[in-house]
């Protein structure tokens, strides 16, 4: 019976073993040579939690998007963000980030309301981008944390979401997902852009000569 118990045992810990995400090969953090691969406009397509509090605050957007760039100064990144809200009202804002390899601290002004995240990047899928975000308190103390996939297009193929998703339980996240919509808000910056002025003039049009009428004959 012993040993029946044993070999039980060990079945139902081979299983257990081959249920768990490969979490070495699955989360490895994301090194690049420059930052450059992540410039551009990125829409974000799903979210994770580890604390249940988070979820309220995530909820209540409807869709975001996020354009990251160089800055003039060395070792800042420039994020422009645009959150459309479920009562379909856009935020926007513009926030610099530090950032020392592939590790960044940002902070945020929404609606008045300072936040400070710290974020962390990871290799994910081609045109996706993976960042933890660790929000904290402004003692120093951490909130809690995200982790967010963005994607070029706002479009995510199902392999790559459950991938995602082993991807967070690696990382110790709630098995709890928000999916963004691709509703985004319209980038406020190119309704700003003054309208080009149109430079080209019109040649003029000669002015027809007038012609002096015949002297009335003489009668």
């Amino acid at each position: 019976m012993a040993a029946q118990l044993a070999l039980a045992l060990l079945a139902l810990a081979s299983l257990c073993a081959a249920s768990q995400p490969d979490c070495d090969e699955l989360v490895k953090p994301l090194v690049l040579d420059s930052h450059s691969p992540i410039y551009g406009k990125w829409v974000l397509r799903v979210g994770s939690w580890d604390q249940p509090d988070l979820k309220k605050d995530l909820t209540t957007v409807n869709s975001s998007w996020v354009d990251l760039s160089a800055s003039t100064d060395n070792g800042v990144l420039t994020i422009y963000w645009a959150d459309r809200l479920n009562d379909d009202k856009c935020l926007q804002g513009l926030a610099n980030a530090t950032i020392s390899g592939m590790t960044s601290h940002t902070t945020f002004i929404i609606n008045g309301h300072t936040s400070y995240h710290d974020g962390k990047y990871y290799e994910t899928c081609d045109d996706c981008l993976l960042s933890e975000d660790t929000t904290l308190l402004p003692d120093g103390e951490t909130k809690g944390r995200y982790l967010f996939l963005f994607t070029r297009t706002g479009e995510l193929d199902e392999a790559e979401l459950e991938k995602f998703k082993k991807q967070a339980e690696c990382l110790k996240f709630l098995p709890e997902y928000f999916y963004g919509s691709t509703d985004l808000c319209a980038d406020d910056r190119e309704s700003a852009k003054p309208a080009e002025e149109d430079t080209e003039e019109t040649p003029e049009t000669p002015a027809a000569e007038e012609e002096t009428p015949p002297a009335p004959e003489a009668k």
